[in-house]
């Protein structure tokens, strides 16, 4: 009895946090998004913890529309940003993004069409990568081997088992993903691994993921962390985007950190490289998706927040800029 009450007490604030849903209308339809800006409230000593990367922008996102928020990826487009949630919806973020309102279709991200007519649209998409050999997008999906190839013109999906991730635990995944300059492709698993001493388990391909073979390796991120999104620089390091969850008080807390794959060696885990923290008042939410754009003076890296559908959580993006130059050296 004692143990379920101390369970109980435990698990309860997870709860509180995750489940506390807006009450809202489940078949309101409206694009609309509305944009705030939350850059004046950053206080300077959350825009110090963000070492090499500058905060440019910080933005409030809110929509009526029942397809709107849980997003977990986020990849650049023509005109802007794509974001996809984890319930397979996107929105366009039109860029440069403006306090006001947007609108946007939040059609599915993938569709599969089976032969007697009847599609399927019930997918937990996580990662999303554009392949620029041809412009597809490669989406990862959660507790499923597969990942789907979105064609650029005519939008056919087609999925793709990944043999290797057959013993990848539930929730495990394709959690992060990204595709390096070379060529090959790495895929991250959320919560494969024992995540002692912030051990976790990677894939590196040869090319396209299920379409060539891959090669196990473990990685190491700050102790209690767990991957959850990265893009590559065009030196063909990686960042990576990890993030925890705190139970007292509740709330996520994340980290940027920097792996050399050039160092890959299947026989040790990775090393990275801690480069900035995302807490406090303003910054403390659920970072999910990552994308790199080119900057005015260096490179830009957009993060967008997953809310959950909680009235704890926001659906909030930030872009941070920086010189690739000035991260730490190989």
């Amino acid at each position: 009895m004692r143990r379920k009450l101390f369970t109980l007490l435990v698990l309860l604030p997870l709860a509180v946090l995750v489940w506390a849903t807006q009450r809202s209308d489940p078949f309101t339809f409206d694009r609309r998004v509305v944009v705030t800006d939350l850059l004046p409230k950053v206080p300077a000593a959350e825009r110090e913890q963000l070492g090499p990367f500058v905060l440019q922008q910080a933005w409030l996102l809110e929509g009526g529309d029942h397809r709107f928020g849980g997003y977990s990826a986020l990849v650049p487009q023509e005109g802007g940003l794509l974001a996809i949630s984890d319930r397979n919806r996107t929105l366009s973020i039109p860029v440069p993004l403006k306090p006001g309102v947007f609108t946007s279709p939040m059609p599915n991200m993938v569709v599969q069409r089976w032969p007697d007519g009847h599609t399927s649209i019930g997918f937990d998409t996580e990662s999303v990568v554009r392949d620029p050999a041809d412009g597809s997008l490669w989406t990862g999906l959660e507790d499923d081997v597969r990942v789907v190839r979105t064609g650029p013109r005519t939008g056919a999906a087609s999925l793709i088992p990944v043999n290797e991730t057959r013993d990848w635990p539930r929730n495990g995944g394709a959690e992060a993903m990204a595709r390096l300059p070379d060529g090959r492709w790495i895929m991250l698993c959320e919560s494969c691994g024992t995540g002692r001493g912030g051990l976790h388990l990677g894939l590196m391909f040869k090319g396209r993921p299920g379409l060539s073979k891959a090669q196990k390796f473990g990685f190491l991120v700050p102790a209690g962390f767990d991957p959850v999104d990265a893009v590559p620089l065009p030196d063909g390091r990686l960042l990576i985007l990890v993030r925890k969850l705190g139970l007292s008080p509740p709330g996520f807390s994340a980290r940027i950190v920097l792996a050399d794959v050039s160092r890959l060696d299947p026989r040790r885990p990775l090393p990275t490289v801690e480069l900035a923290r995302l807490e406090g008042p303003v910054l403390h939410e659920n970072w999910e998706g990552m994308a790199l754009t080119a900057g005015k003076a260096g490179l830009s890296l957009w993060l967008v927040s997953d809310a959950n559908a909680s009235t704890f959580q926001q659906t909030r993006l930030l872009r941070l800029e920086f010189d690739p130059a000035h991260l730490p050296g190989r």
